[in-house]
């Protein structure tokens, strides 16, 4: 699947504005001042930020040149994202930042960054 991404660049473009708007969307959605039990949301910043990073490498890297610098401008656009995310939640009734959030975002964006070197590097 990240082939036909790969070969089709501009798809990757549109998982990233989706990706972003549905983050932006669901950290905009107000808390609740009752826990629900188990908190999903570990799970959720984990996948949306890695999902986040990995279709802004697909959509940067190329392969006969490298990636080289852009790969510290993805990985700051996206650690950079995910902080306003919680920067963004100051706003939010009954949100408020959480350095944990932060932190789990953050090891999805390494964690996509590392997989998809991985998977480049053997792949091709």
């Amino acid at each position: 699947m990240i082939k036909e991404i790969e070969k089709h660049r501009k798809f990757a473009i549109v998982f990233i504005v989706i990706i972003a708007l549905e983050i932006f969307l669901v950290s905009s959605i107000p808390g609740s001042a009752v826990s629900s039990g188990f908190d999903l949301s570990v799970f959720y910043h984990f996948i949306a930020f890695f999902l986040f990073n990995l279709f802004l490498l697909i959509y940067v890297w190329d392969r006969e040149k490298g990636i080289g610098k852009k790969l510290i401008l993805v990985l700051f656009i996206s650690v950079v994202y995910a902080a306003l995310d919680e920067f963004h939640q100051f706003f939010v009734p009954l949100r408020t930042p959480d350095i944990m959030d932060f932190a789990v975002d953050s090891a999805g964006i390494f964690l996509s960054t590392i997989v998809y070197k991985y998977y480049s590097n053997k792949n091709y």
